[in-house]
Formats: C-alpha cells, sequence, structure tokens
C-alpha cells in the first residue's frame, strides 16, 4: 500500500496542474484576451453581483482583478482597461469609499471603460460620479425581484446590435429607467416593454465609454457558472453574456486606454 502512495500523490499533482494550466489559458484566450479588467469590491457591494460579474468577464477572455476602494485611491486603475463597479448599497448615503470621485473620472475621461450595473450604475450617475448627467430613476416596475423581459435596440448606434434577439429576459431588482438632463449621444440599449424607458444605457465621456444598466444582465438564473447560486431556482430562459460581450467590444474599441 505503502509502494501506490507516490504513485496517488503524482497523479493527484498532474490533475491539478493540468487544471490549472487549462484554466490559464482559457483565461488567456476569448474576444477580449489581454483587457485588464477590475471588479471593484469593498464596503457595501453585493457578492453575488460581484463573483457573477468576475465569472463573465473572465468567460470573455479577460484578465479580471478584484481591486478595493483603497486600491483605486492608490493609482491602481492606471493597469486596467475596464473598471466594473457591481450591484449594492455602497453608492448611497452610507458610501464611505470611493470619496473621491475626480479618480473615476479621469480614468475615463484618458480612455478607460467604465462598466456599471445596479448600485454601479447609479453611482456614474448626477448623484455621485456624474458621467451620466441625469438620475436613475427608481423601480419603473414596481418594487420587488423578478425575470422581466426587455426590448433590445437592434437600431444601436453606438454597438452593433441588428443580429440580437428583439428581446431578452433579465434579472429585475428594484430596477429603473435613466433620465438625462441636457446631456446628448446617450444611446439606448435595452428598454423596458411596457414603458419604452431606457434600463441600460452607453455613451462616450471625454476619451472613455461607459455601459450603466440597472437590471443585472451578469446573473446566469438557473447555472452556477456565474460563481453564484443567487436567483438559481429560476431558470432564464437566455444568456446575456453575449449581448454583453458585443457592449464591451464596443466600449474598448471607442476609448484607446
Amino acid at each position: 500500500m505503502s509502494g501506490k502512495t507516490p504513485l496517488i500523490a503524482a497523479v493527484v499533482i498532474i490533475v491539478i496542474l493540468a487544471s490549472s494550466i487549462f484554466y490559464i489559458a482559457a483565461s488567456q484566450s476569448g474576444p477580449l484576451a489581454g483587457v485588464k479588467v477590475a471588479v471593484y469590491d469593498d464596503n457595501g457591494t453585493t457578492a453575488a453581483s460581484q463573483f457573477a460579474l468576475e465569472a463573465m468577464f473572465r468567460w470573455m477572455g479577460a484578465d479580471v482583478t478584484v481591486i478595493t476602494g483603497d486600491d483605486v485611491a492608490n493609482g491602481a486603475l492606471d493597469s486596467y482597461d475596464i473598471f466594473v463597479a457591481p450591484g449594492g448599497c455602497w453608492c448611497d448615503e452610507r458610501c464611505q469609499i470611493l470619496d473621491d470621485y475626480e479618480i473615476i473620472r479621469q480614468f475615463v475621461l484618458n480612455g478607460g471603460s467604465y462598466f456599471g450595473v445596479d448600485g454601479g450604475a447609479s453611482y456614474a450617475t448626477g448623484y455621485r460620479l456624474g458621467l451620466f448627467d441625469g438620475v436613475l430613476s427608481a423601480d419603473c416596475n414596481g418594487s420587488g425581484d423578478w425575470l422581466l423581459e426587455m426590448n433590445v435596440n437592434r437600431d444601436s448606434t453606438g454597438p452593433d446590435l441588428s443580429d440580437e434577439p428583439e428581446t431578452y429576459t433579465v434579472f429585475y431588482e428594484a430596477s429603473g429607467y435613466f433620465i438625462a438632463d441636457n446631456m446628448t449621444g446617450i444611446i439606448p440599449i435595452c428598454t423596458y416593454t411596457d414603458s419604452g424607458f431606457a434600463g441600460m444605457i452607453a455613451f462616450e465621456y471625454g476619451n472613455g465609454t461607459v455601459f450603466l444598466s440597472s437590471p443585472h444582465p451578469e446573473y446566469e438564473e438557473g447555472s452556477m457558472r456565474d460563481g453564484t447560486d443567487f436567483w438559481d431556482s429560476n431558470p432564464d430562459p437566455d444568456s446575456e453574456w453575449g449581448f454583453m460581450l458585443k457592449i464591451c467590444l464596443w466600449l474598448l474599441e471607442e476609448s484607446p486606454q
């Protein structure tokens, strides 16, 4: 029996190494290979949204790193192409981090891309960061959580969405819609089927680009490939990851970062 122990250990090590090599190769291939993505995580961010966003960007082939408010304050964004702000309550009156808005603004102005979902989208509005000159009006379809069908803007003047389906079923979490003040150049990406209001938008800001979504396209409801079992008891008939990939490719193509 003792003679088999080294052999078993060697097999286990080989399997672990093979798995690691496969993971590294997978993370270095794909449409966003070489793109460096910073996913924000700190006091108040929602773990499920953060995990799902990490999984989604790794699926795209990006090099993903989780960073904190201290990292941002210490200049970490200089090394990244996309800053990803997940859902959570971190952008409301309890916000105690990322108070130096100018760091994020300059990152985008200089050619970086901002990808914000839910709380991360709200943070980018005039309420805090000011990338979007306007407000995110909450609860346009009522409070509560459910899967909601949204219309795709297949005539988009930004990302080419012409071959996308007419609708996607997206996780709605007391989500809202964007109302611009005097800002122009806003590209609606998805609108609510009943009101026509935009729940997802994209636009250029300085030399950079911005995508904001009040609902949650990062979740893969009914599947663990998003790194979380959140809402998996209610399977989604479609995935928005390929849709989001098109958005991200446009963000990168339109910004020189």
